[in-house]
């Protein structure tokens, strides 16, 4: 097992070693003082043809970057279980040193008992001068027997919690097993792709630099995007509490089951732009679909609204686009790692529960059911 961890960390430094040669020129050239404006600058002025060599390229950082990511988890997931493995171990050993004690002290016993005789108690027994003695003595004997009871269920007790303990680290063992052979799939895979990466650049020869340049660009603005919806999803689940929604701006109904709020997407437009701690963000509502638009960066995220617990909705990101450039499920999980953007709907429905959310052109349409007490 030592031998496959120390294989894996040089395959992983390999990997390493050779994503920096690809796009070493590329960050000697960013470390030239490139603002983001003359980044978006350069996105923005490229033309069909290059767009679609940059998307491939994109593509394949993505799977790389995510794959990297895969390789983390899977490596602390490891150490997690080494962790669980030599705990086990530990208990495993503990065990068995009481096991083996508790055992020898049965045998001492045994041989007490051996040593004595059967025909010892009788007369332990008949050597009573008065009642009081012999009461006495024949709850010593019940005690003695007793205690060789206790001890033998004790040892039995240990003994199958052993018997647990070892079938858990079997199991730890076959799953640490499974970790390692996954581990040097996705490293496999990650070198694959690394070397498909490096063999389309070179394909595209006195070109590379240019398009190792704008890449790199890509990724740095990347970055940026991260820590900018990191802080976003942070103030957008108060927008409608700070952005005081006024009543005239819901249309509510009676419905079969409750009631329906319908509620329009430039009433959510306008609140978020209320609220200075928000870049500008724009709320598309489409027949069973929500886009959310980031203008100012070329940016669309599109998904669906999840009820969670009755009154809140969360965002649930499916898919999205950076200056027209697909963006990978690795790329978007990595803009929420630490938290969505998640809508507090309390302030509008009161202490009553939604039961369903609904999309529509241009709106969306909750039930909601009455709670009265």
């Amino acid at each position: 097992m030592c031998k496959m961890r120390n294989r894996s960390k040089f395959v992983i430094l390999a990997v390493l070693i050779l994503v920096n040669a690809i796009f070493i020129s590329s960050e000697m050239t960013a470390e030239e003082g490139d603002s983001m404006e003359e980044i978006e600058g350069k996105l923005e002025d490229i033309s069909d043809e290059e767009r679609k060599i940059l998307d491939s390229l994109f593509i394949q950082a993505q799977e790389i970057e995510a794959l990297e990511r895969e390789k983390g988890k899977i490596v602390l997931d490891i150490e997690d279980m080494e962790k669980e493995i030599e705990d086990i171990d530990k208990k495993i050993h503990k065990e068995t040193k009481n096991y083996e004690e508790k055992l020898n002290l049965l045998k001492q016993v045994l041989r007490s008992y051996q040593r004595m005789g059967p025909g010892s108690y009788i007369e332990i027994i008949l050597d009573a001068d008065n009642i009081n003695n012999l009461l006495r003595r024949i709850n010593t004997l019940r005690d003695l027997t007793r205690n060789t009871g206790g001890l033998l269920d004790s040892i039995d007790e240990i003994k199958n919690r052993l018997i647990l303990e070892k079938a858990n680290l079997d199991e730890k063992l076959n799953l640490l097993e499974e970790k390692e052979n996954q581990l040097a799939k996705t490293i496999e895979e990650g070198q694959q792709k690394v070397q498909d990466m490096e063999e389309y650049l070179a394909s595209l020869e006195g070109d590379r630099e240019y398009y190792e340049e704008r890449l790199d660009s890509i990724l740095k603005m990347m970055d940026e995007l991260t820590l900018l919806i990191k802080d976003a999803t942070k103030e957008f689940t108060h927008i409608i509490k700070e952005g005081d929604l006024p009543e005239d701006k819901v249309e509510i109904k009676l419905a079969e089951k409750g009631v329906k709020a319908t509620i329009d997407e430039d009433v959510f437009n306008e609140i978020i732009q209320t609220n200075s701690n928000l870049p500008k963000i724009i709320l598309h509502f489409n027949l069973d679909r929500v886009g959310m638009e980031f203008p100012e960066k070329n940016l669309l995220l599109q998904g669906s609204f999840l009820i969670l617990d009755g009154q809140t909705l969360k965002f649930q990101v499916e898919e999205g686009s950076f200056y027209g450039f697909v963006l990978k499920k690795g790329t978007i999980d990595k803009f929420f790692e630490e938290g969505d953007f998640v809508l507090d709907i309390q302030p509008l429905i009161g202490k009553n529960v939604m039961k369903k959310v609904e999309v529509r052109e241009g709106y969306m349409e909750l039930m909601v059911d009455i709670k009265l007490f």
